[in-house]
């Protein structure tokens, strides 16, 4: 093994295992999972510390431990194995082509993976929030988050114990909070190549006074960064095999690359005696392997994107916040929170049902077929928009009898009935004697879109195939925009034709949309589906994940096409 580092040196502060990663460890190595058990400490809670409430969260099983402690017992382990440890000895790219097996370990930015450029189909994106990894003494028993409003924005800290008397903390905020708060212009390391960014350290350290009791923040050459998310097409390359985040990286919200490297570890060994040929034993690791990364890294991209734009979020109640942030991937579903927090559950739908205050508690009185259990139940009161329900019908372009079809959807308990900006013949401007609520033409430059003494517009828009901080998403962006500048209050967001983006895919666009252009979103929802009458059905229905999108504010309203045979249409 060629390490450029000395043995004792480590750079970063702790790294946090899953109870499933310690298992798959004990599984292969009793011996290190023994010597990790008794140098970690075991954390089971999460604290979320909003600037209003903290909500705790438990049963989470996961260890921490000191980056150098670990890498101490690790080295230990592979001399008493039989390894050759040379430290302070990089070995320069190419160097050691000649032996019959070379493992790149040798992180994200591996300069022996692009030293073979093309040959493994490396890909990095960069992220957009700016994080710095730091320590601290300050007392923390759970991994905590906390969040931070300043006069230029929102800052976070996530930390979380690795030793007594010593804790992780990474602190990340948007790029305008960054750059309006001065944190562009601290690091001068012209003196000091290898030092820490002292003067944010300094400033952060302020920042989270209350949250670190005291105590101050600890460098370890910590500097401003983007999170780099690296794919690579193929994992070896002759005698040449990727491990770690040399082949692939994940969020560090979901999973450490320390875990992921050594779970790449234990199987390219277990490859490598099961095959005697290495290029069949690239191939067995790789297969085993690739499932698993790619489950983490689809768990990895909306848990960053959660943390880029979490400030857009801290207005909301506490226990919704929660909620959304507890939910942001797809990993814990609303009957998984229901089963495991029932009272930070019921909080976080007692606040959504409680947030149109009188007017809404007025509507609610008079939500008719509407279940009252239901998300779909509370009022919706948003610019010129009061509705007392979150139910949308759309007519069809042909339609009969409008007035016929308007009362016919409000007695199947939706509060707003969407009818398409055309008459017969399609004459432009020709509107239907009844009629809440129009669909217009997603035109941003069409003419007479002015919403003054009319009913609430909305724009009927296709969600993107790409996730919504792609370019589609920012194109998808920029036509809101114009839209809601002319007078347009709400989106219509519908899946299209061909291949449909996934829910989740949905809810980012529409979760974006809400955020960043302050229009109410609807979704089309599956055929066939309607309100649960309890609030939850089996798990992940449709009924509890439209429920779960409502509370947690990612959609304002679902939508559907009236029922086949209720003569709506002509």
């Amino acid at each position: 093994m060629y390490e450029q580092n000395a043995p004792d040196e480590a750079f970063g502060f702790g790294v946090v295992f899953s109870a499933r990663t310690m298992s798959e460890l004990w599984k292969n190595d009793q011996e290190t999972h023994a010597r990790i058990v008794a140098a970690s400490v075991a954390v089971s809670d999460m604290e979320l510390r909003h600037p209003r409430a903290t909500l705790r969260y438990g049963g989470f099983d996961f260890s921490s431990i000191s980056r150098r402690e670990l890498l101490l017992i690790l080295q230990e382990q592979a001399a008493e194995a039989g390894a050759t440890l040379h430290f302070g000895h990089p070995a320069a790219p190419g160097g050691i082509d000649e032996a019959d097996v070379v493992v790149y370990a040798d992180g994200a930015n591996s300069s022996h993976r692009d030293a073979r450029p093309g040959r493994f189909g490396t890909t990095v994106r960069h992220g957009a929030s700016p994080y710095m990894w730091l320590g601290t003494h300050a007392p923390f028993d759970a991994a905590t988050f906390s969040f931070v409003e300043t006069e230029n924005g929102h800052f976070a800290a996530h930390a979380y114990p690795y030793a007594d008397g010593m804790a992780t903390v990474v602190i990340e905020c948007d790029p305008g909070t960054w750059k309006a708060s001065g944190m562009d212009r601290t690091g001068d390391f012209s003196r000091n190549s290898g030092g820490s960014d002292e003067e944010a350290l300094g400033h952060l350290g302020e920042l989270f006074a209350e949250h670190l009791g005291g105590h101050e923040l600890i460098g370890n050459r910590s500097r401003w960064a983007t999170f780099r998310t690296v794919h690579n097409e193929r994992w070896s390359d002759g005698n040449a095999v990727l491990l770690g985040d040399a082949a692939h990286t994940a969020h560090f919200t979901v999973g450490s690359g320390t875990k992921m490297a050594m779970e790449d570890a234990i199987a390219l060994a277990a490859a490598l005696r099961r095959n005697t040929d290495p290029g069949s034993a690239f191939a067995e690791y790789e297969r085993e392997r690739r499932g698993p990364v790619a489950r983490t890294q689809e768990l990895a991209e909306p848990s960053m994107r959660w943390w880029e734009t979490f400030g857009r979020r801290l207005h909301m109640a506490p226990a919704q916040f929660g909620l959304h942030f507890m939910t942001r991937t797809s990993a814990l579903s609303y009957e998984g929170m229901r089963r495991r927090f029932p009272d930070r559950v019921d909080e976080a739908e007692a606040a959504y049902r409680t947030s149109g205050g009188a007017v809404g508690a007025e509507l609610v009185a008079a939500a008719g077929a509407v279940p009252q259990l239901s998300a779909v139940a509370a009022p919706l009161l948003t610019g010129s928009v009061r509705l007392r329900n979150r139910l949308v019908e759309v007519m069809p372009e042909a339609c009969g009898d409008p007035a016929a079809a308007v009362r016919a959807a409000e007695a199947r308990g939706a509060a707003l009935v969407l009818v398409r900006e055309a008459g017969p013949q399609g004459q432009p401007g020709h509107r239907p004697p009844v009629v809440l609520g129009r669909l217009v033409p997603p035109d941003p430059q069409a003419a007479d879109l002015e919403a003054v003494g009319r009913p609430p517009l909305f724009a009927e828009l296709e969600c993107p195939p790409a996730d919504e901080w792609s370019p589609a998403g920012d194109d998808l962006m920029a036509t809101v925009r114009a839209l809601v500048a002319r007078g347009v209050e709400g989106v219509l967001l519908t899946t299209g034709a061909g291949q449909p983006p996934g829910w989740h895919r949905l809810l980012g666009h529409a979760g974006r949309i809400r955020t960043e252009a302050g229009a109410a979103v609807a979704v089309t929802a599956p055929g066939g589906w309607a309100p649960d009458p309890h609030g939850t059905a089996a798990a992940d229905s449709w009924p509890t994940r439209i429920h779960l999108a409502l509370i947690t504010g990612r959609i304002d309203l679902i939508a559907s096409a009236p029922p086949a045979g209720t003569g709506a249409t002509a």
